[in-house]
């Protein structure tokens, strides 16, 4: 079974948000995918002041947007 599940990684254990269907003990291989910071996905993509550009990139409206 090939299926992509985020977790979250808290005191060395790796959390499924949502439930797996495995059996107790049972292996799998993980690949470790960091998700990027929009900010970091978009950069150079606009010119201007740093600092402004990360306040608007990091600001609620496009949160609201999933990017």
């Amino acid at each position: 079974m090939k299926k992509d599940i985020t977790a979250i990684y808290e005191k060395g254990i790796l959390r499924p948000l949502t439930p797996v269907e495995l059996k107790e003990h049972q292996q799998v291989t993980l690949k470790i995918k960091n998700k990027k910071s929009i900010v970091r996905t978009t950069k150079g993509m606009v010119q201007g002041n740093p600092k402004y550009i990360k306040e608007i990139a990091e600001s609620a409206e496009l949160s609201e947007w999933n990017l």
